[in-house]
Order: structure tokens, then C-alpha cells, then sequence
């Protein structure tokens, strides 16, 4: 029998996905980082909970009941993160399920897709009692003290939207954390998390292959090093057409209007306890001022002064200066380690259309030839399909990444999709931005990952009217004409995760692949 909790925080991947290199598999395997810290900030408040992951326990047994589990812990609340729009069928679908089998748990939902489409969810889904919106530190365990002491009117909790009997009630987005308020959460408490080093050592990248063993999925699918994703602050500055972290989208979801940082030396406690579990690479995706690195300068000293042995898979939002890389390589000299670099598009004309951090591909040259003389590894990460792109400019992201193949460092070079994204700058206002947008509402969404056999890299969610020269046919819809360009020019697919192919032998091992999951399939076993 598992101990009685207060609150239970629920993982739902999206669980039934195919692309055809890789087959059926889970998406969205990364639990959101706050979610650690809530959990272990409601247990510090005198609330005992935990954390499971519905892929991780199907990857541990594959009839692994949640209801069951529900019934032997018997939570107050279930809180289920809903960030990640692909999520939404699958989290609503399990949240009904529960409701229906244990009315009396109060069913939570949280994260940036609930946030930005709490009043529709409350409104067409009864099985979800209150949604916390954008940060939820403070709203969380006022949440708690309420449902103990026994009250109904939950009106003074901030960034609330809950229901009253038939009326949806939305409590003002006045939270947002300080800066004394996430140095005093905990990101790294994993033993709250049922299967935890399951979790630690095989959900290293945001899918997972159904038709190999874990062990298999971390050899053939991984970056072969268990990677943390470490919080390092929140906010952004700038806006980036079709990010919904960006700044305008980030102050409409959460009502964050500023960035802020960890302290260094907090930050360095999650690296050592994150070690101390399994880790080995840490995975900063924050960079809000890329030509202002002070804050990593420190941050790095203080990590070599300590004597840190750790891998860094760091994501540069701009172009890292001379100082920072040269910091960098002192301080992760590992041969896992490597700067992440997003010039998205080879066009400068459209890159500076749509990205927040603008630099030319000359200053992309310059930047991977420093990284070369210091010995820092780079990949790069390219897309396509963006605002005021045309088939035209996608050959000069060919011609930019031909170039960039030049750099013996260069050991990656991907190219994905951008998909729309609930509130980001073109999702609000798509004619402003050229585009015409196919998911506007949650029902949308709902609809869009409801396909058990959903490819989630292949619907983009929008139409760029006249992108390709010749007109696109109501048959031949404008993903599927992108998607067939990205398959005969830029596919990576690589026998070895950390390394990428040339177009021609992407697709060569794709067939491959699918053919030999094809023949898998229909191969009696015993």
C-alpha cells in the first residue's frame, strides 16, 4: 500500500505517436522543471506529494493502472501539467477518466497551453476544477490551504480561474516569483518522483521509441549522456514571432514582464545534486542577454572553482561573445559539450523579420571559426515555413548550411518545423504576421493531437499564403509541400543521435528503418 499523499502531480506525455524513422512512440517525456519544485515546495508546507509519469510507469509495466494507483494513495488533488500543446488530448482524456472514477479529487490543471486557454477548458470541461495560470508558487499552496480548512470560495487566490457551481471565476494574474522566491525552490528533489531513475537515465530527449527495450532507446535514440534541463531564471526580453516564451507572449500568459536569475551558487547546488543522481550533461536553455554574459562568466568561474567534472549542452538565443566561449571551453572541456546555435533561416532578411536576436551569417562565420580555435563543438539548428519566407529563401538556407559544414566543430546541423504554439505573436495575431493560422481555439488543438497515429512533426497548424512559386492545390496543402522539401533537402536522421547525416543518406536510412519496423511488425512471435 503507497503512502496517503495530500497532492499528486501527474506526467501525461503525449503516448500514441508515429514518424516513420523512429515508429510509434511517446512525445513530450520531459517534465516541466517547476514541477519538481512545486511538489517539493507543498511538502515542505506540511502537504505530503509526489510525482508520477504515465510514460514511465508504461515503460516499467505495461498495465500499470492510474486509477488503481489513485485508489491505494487517495490524493486531495491531482495536478496535471498541460505546457506543451501536444499534450492537451491526452491530459483531458485522463483527466475525465479520473474524475469519473474519484469525483471527490479536485483536478488541477497547469502550464502555458492550460494558462493561455483557462476560461475555454473550464468552460467545455467539467472534469477540470480550476486552472492555475502562467507561475504558481504562491497560488498552489494557498490552493492547499484552503481545500484543508474545508472552503468553496477560492477568490483570493492569485492567477486562479476556477469554477463556482455553473460560473467560471477568474482571480487576477497578480503572481509572478521574485527573485528570493525561486532561489528558494528545490529542482532537484527526484526521489519525490515514482521510478525516478528510470526517468533520469532513459527520458533524456522528448520522445521514446514503443518498439525497443529502454536500454536501446538510450543507445540508439539518445545523446548518450543523461541530461538535466537546469533552471537557471525566467523571463525573456524579446520576441520571437512564433515563440510562445517569448516577451510579449510570456506577460499575457504568466504576466511576467522582467527576467530574473537564480543565484549562481544556488544554481551550482542543482548541478551537484543533479550529478549526485545520474546526471552528467546539464541543458541551460536561457540566454535572455547573449552579448551581456556576466552573469555566466561568474557562474562558470564559481563551477571550475569547485572543481565540477559536468558536460553543458548550452543554447545560445544570439551569438555567444569571444568571452563567453572562451569561458565556456575552460570550464566544460568534455567531448559531450557543445553551444547550441539557432540562425533558423539563411535569408538575413527574414531572420531579422523573425528572431529577437539578429546577427548576419558573416557574423555566424566569424562566430563558429572563434569556437573552432577554442575548441568548442557547435550544433546547428535551422527551420522553415517562417513569417515572410518564400520557397525562395529556403535556398539560401541550403547555400548557409553548406557553408557552416565547412567547420570541423560543426558536429550537428538539424533542421525542424515550427509549429504554431498556443500565444505566441503570430498565434494572437496571424494577419499581422502573414500567415493564416488553422489552430486558434483549445478545441483546435484537441482535435489536431487526437490521431493516435498524429506525426508530430508534420502538421504545422498554418498556411503561408503564395510561399511556393507555383500555387499550392486544396490536395497538396502547404505542409505537406514544406515537409516534402525538408525530407529531400534537409533530413538528418543519423544512425548515431549526436551526429547528423547528409540529406541523401537521411532518407537512404529512413527507408531503412521503416521498412524494418514494417517487417518487425508482421513477424509471428512466439
Amino acid at each position: 500500500m503507497s503512502q496517503r499523499i495530500d497532492c499528486l502531480f501527474i506526467h501525461c506525455p503525449k503516448l500514441n505517436n508515429h514518424y516513420k524513422p523512429i515508429d510509434d512512440h511517446m512525445f513530450v517525456t520531459l517534465i516541466p522543471m517547476g514541477m519538481f519544485a512545486l511538489c517539493d515546495l507543498l511538502c515542505r508546507k506540511g502537504f505530503p506529494s509526489r510525482i508520477i509519469h504515465l510514460g514511465v510507469e508504461w515503460v516499467e509495466d505495461k498495465g500499470f493502472s492510474p486509477l488503481d494507483y489513485l485508489d491505494e494513495v487517495r490524493p486531495r488533488v491531482v495536478a496535471m501539467d498541460l505546457h506543451w500543446h501536444h499534450q492537451s488530448y491526452d491530459v483531458i482524456q485522463r483527466a475525465g477518466q479520473i474524475k469519473k472514477a474519484f469525483p471527490e479529487i479536485f483536478l488541477l490543471l497547469g502550464g502555458m497551453t492550460a494558462s493561455f486557454y483557462h476560461q475555454e477548458i473550464l468552460e467545455n470541461y467539467d472534469a477540470v476544477d480550476a486552472i492555475i495560470r502562467g507561475e504558481a508558487e504562491i497560488p498552489i499552496s494557498a490552493l492547499m490551504d484552503a481545500l484543508r480548512e474545508g472552503r468553496k470560495d477560492f477568490g483570493d487566490i492569485p492567477n486562479l480561474s476556477w469554477r463556482n457551481g455553473s460560473e467560471v471565476v477568474i482571480n487576477p494574474l497578480s503572481y509572478v516569483a521574485s527573485h528570493e522566491i525561486l532561489d528558494d525552490l528545490n529542482f532537484t528533489h527526484f526521489d519525490l518522483l515514482r521510478n525516478h531513475r528510470t526517468y533520469i537515465r532513459y527520458m533524456a530527449l522528448p520522445f521514446y521509441v514503443k518498439g525497443v527495450s529502454k536500454e536501446k532507446n538510450f543507445w540508439m535514440y539518445s545523446l548518450k549522456s543523461p541530461m538535466f534541463d537546469l533552471e537557471v531564471g525566467r523571463g525573456c526580453p524579446v520576441n520571437c514571432t512564433w515563440c510562445s516564451g517569448s516577451r510579449s507572449s510570456q506577460e499575457r500568459i504568466s504576466g511576467r514582464q522582467k527576467v530574473i536569475f537564480r543565484s549562481p551558487e544556488k544554481v551550482i547546488q542543482s548541478i551537484e545534486e543533479a550529478l549526485s543522481y545520474g546526471y552528467e550533461t546539464m541543458h541551460i536553455c536561457f540566454d535572455p542577454f547573449p552579448r551581456k554574459p556576466d552573469y555566466y562568466l561568474d557562474l562558470f568561474s564559481r563551477i571550475r572553482a569547485r572543481g565540477l567534472k559536468v558536460e553543458c549542452f548550452y543554447e545560445s538565443f544570439g551569438l555567444p561573445t569571444a568571452q563567453f566561449i572562451r569561458a565556456f571551453a575552460k570550464t566544460f572541456p568534455g567531448v559531450k559539450s557543445f553551444i547550441a546555435l539557432s540562425p533558423d533561416v539563411g535569408s538575413e532578411r527574414v531572420r531579422r523579420a523573425n528572431k529577437g536576436y539578429f546577427y548576419t551569417n558573416g557574423q555566424l562565420m566569424e562566430t563558429l571559426d572563434l569556437m573552432r580555435r577554442e575548441g568548442v563543438y557547435a550544433d546547428l539548428f535551422f527551420t522553415y515555413g517562417v513569417a515572410w519566407e518564400t520557397e525562395r529563401d529556403l535556398r539560401e538556407t541550403l547555400d548557409l548550411i553548406k557553408r557552416v559544414k565547412g567547420f570541423p566543430n560543426v558536429r550537428g546541423i538539424r533542421a525542424f518545423s515550427v509549429e504554431m504554439e498556443p500565444g505566441a505573436p503570430w498565434q494572437v495575431n496571424p494577419d499581422a504576421y502573414g500567415i493564416e493560422g488553422d489552430l486558434k481555439s483549445f478545441e483546435d488543438f484537441m482535435r489536431h493531437h487526437a490521431d493516435e497515429g498524429h506525426d508530430p512533426f508534420a502538421p504545422l497548424g498554418y498556411t503561408i499564403p503564395d510561399y511556393f512559386e507555383k500555387s499550392t492545390t486544396k490536395g497538396d496543402s502547404f505542409a505537406r509541400k514544406i515537409q516534402r522539401f525538408k525530407c529531400r533537402h534537409l533530413c538528418f536522421i543519423h544512425p548515431n543521435a549526436r551526429k547528423t547525416s547528409s540529406p541523401f543518406w537521411g532518407r537512404m536510412l529512413c527507408r531503412a528503418s521503416q521498412t524494418a519496423w514494417w517487417v518487425k511488425k508482421r513477424i509471428p512471435h512466439d
